[in-house]
């Protein structure tokens, strides 16, 4: 029996879906772009050095496993990261008052000042690839792709352990 029309051009968009998802993640983890980011913001660092600072500025002090969660890094490669950081004078370290044991990572006056640097480079990239787009798009798109986040997160692969991605936030 022949397959209808309208299955044929939905697969079709989820083909183009599924690859411009895949170009944005690669284009996202690019060493190059962070390079370049880290370049135009006068500033020396890795990749994953971005990422440590960018998500230093945005949520602040935080422990090594919760930076790692929120810079979307393994533990062990933050911990690497951190001491270059440390040698540049752009994180420090402090134990929690709470808890000899944990440490804790914060951006110092000179890594908060390289995260607005890289921030403000980021923002007016994504302004410049969003010029002719109407505030009411823009708005749809950062809307739609939290959401699109969101559920991919929470939603098993099928076939797979059904344990959702959530966890990928904490390990990659």
């Amino acid at each position: 029996m022949p397959q209808d029309v309208g299955d044929d051009r939905a697969e079709l968009v989820d083909d183009e879906l599924l690859a411009a998802v895949q170009r944005l993640g690669r284009l996202m983890a690019s060493r190059q772009v962070s390079t370049r980011i880290a370049e135009v913001a006068g500033v020396d660092i890795s990749q994953q050095g971005v990422q440590i600072v960018r998500a230093l500025l945005r949520d602040g002090e935080c422990t090594i496993a919760g930076l790692a969660a929120s810079a979307h890094m393994d533990i062990s490669a933050v911990s690497r990261q951190l001491r270059p950081l440390e040698e540049a004078g752009l994180v420090g370290r402090s134990m929690a008052a709470d808890d000899g044991r944990v440490a804790l990572v914060s951006l110092t006056t000179a890594g908060a000042g390289v995260g607005r640097r890289i921030r403000k480079v980021g923002l007016r990239h994504l302004d410049e690839s969003l010029a002719d787009w109407s505030d009411r798009d823009r708005a749809q798109l950062a809307r739609l792709l939290t959401r699109f986040v969101a559920d991919l997160q929470s939603t098993g692969i099928p076939g797979a352990n059904q344990t959702t991605l959530d966890s990928v936030n904490e390990t990659s």
